[in-house]
């Protein structure tokens, strides 16, 4: 049995597990962000809870190697984060080495989505395709792609953006300055933007009992099968997902799409419009027999992730 230390790094939590080769998680820790006012003191924390779930383990001397998920783009070959949009301080951060001269083992890092999509083919949904699509549909929408059972990053380390796919040009102004790009109309918060709105005209809803901060895209999709208003904007969330899904299939032909993250869990409110809208814009050859699933790792997906980066890293 191979065993590796994991590091998952949130915008809101902090997670630390040793995992081995079977995807089990033998000991974790998990630690909200909290204050954290620099990437330093972000590792700081992390080297701590290593420190314990190592000893917990009880494999301090027999780890294979050390992986992390990064909530931010990184810059793969060197090893260095590019910035993080939740946390302060970490533009060009050494993120490997620090954490491979800490710990002294052989480290890889990588963007969440990629770690993710990594983590749901060697232990999750899509565990045994060689090719996957994988996205993140949460405060924000982000994708990974495995071909071959690798990561493709890219160029620059920055495939699998499909977050900002343009789905509606002239649409809603996204957090990357464009207008219409797919996260700009279907990830969380702009579902619960668009309830609101509707609601703000005049549309009938039973959504108007919650007041408009409080309504979230959950409560949206809990309203759906009953609620016409609900209905009708999950229906637009996932014909807006499934359009950008089937752009990519057109282009990678994977075997599997996995979707993960909050929002994945809307279930048929918003799995239904999404696979119809793949069937429709696909063409049949790049589609046949495509599935496309939730998320099977819920939220240690970046967690084991960061492990399956790091047993392929050992064993390369």
């Amino acid at each position: 049995m191979k065993a590796v230390l994991a590091f998952d790094i949130g915008g809101t939590k902090l997670a630390v597990g040793v995992v081995n080769d079977a995807g089990e998680v033998l000991a974790e820790a998990i630690e909200a962000t909290g204050d954290a006012v620099s990437a330093e003191s972000v590792v700081d924390a992390l080297l701590r809870l290593a420190d314990d779930v190592v000893s917990r383990a009880g494999l301090r001397d027999r780890l294979a190697g050390a992986g992390v998920s990064f909530g931010g783009p990184v810059d793969f070959p060197r090893g260095t984060t590019v910035t993080c949009h939740h946390l302060p301080g970490w533009e060009g951060f050494a993120l490997r080495q620090v954490v491979q001269e800490q710990t002294g083992l052989l480290t890889v890092i990588d963007n969440d989505a990629n770690a993710a999509a990594l983590g749901e083919a060697t232990f999750g949904a899509a565990q045994g395709c060689p090719h996957v699509l994988y996205l993140t549909v949460s405060t924000g929408i982000g994708g990974g792609v495995i071909v071959d059972g690798r990561i493709h990053r890219g160029a620059n380390s920055m495939a699998g953006e499909i977050g900002h796919t343009l789905v509606a040009p002239d649409g809603p102004l996204c957090s990357c300055g464009r207008r219409g790009c797919l996260e700009a109309v279907a990830a969380g918060p702009s579902i619960a933007r668009a309830a609101r709105e509707a609601l703000d005209a005049g549309e009938a809803s039973s959504l108007a009992a919650i007041p408009r901060a409080e309504l979230t895209a959950k409560q949206v999709a809990e309203a759906a099968p009953t609620d016409a208003l609900a209905a009708r904007i999950m229906d637009q969330a996932g014909e807006y997902l499934g359009l950008a899904i089937a752009g990519a299939v057109n282009l990678l032909n994977p075997n599997v799409v996995v979707i993960g993250g909050g929002v994945s869990g809307a279930g048929e409110p918003l799995f239904r419009p999404l696979r119809e809208a793949v069937k429709r814009h696909a063409v049949p050859e790049t589609s046949r027999d495509l599935r496309i699933l939730p998320g099977g790792l819920g939220p240690r997906s970046a967690l084991l992730g960061a492990a399956a980066m790091a047993l392929a890293e050992a064993t390369s």
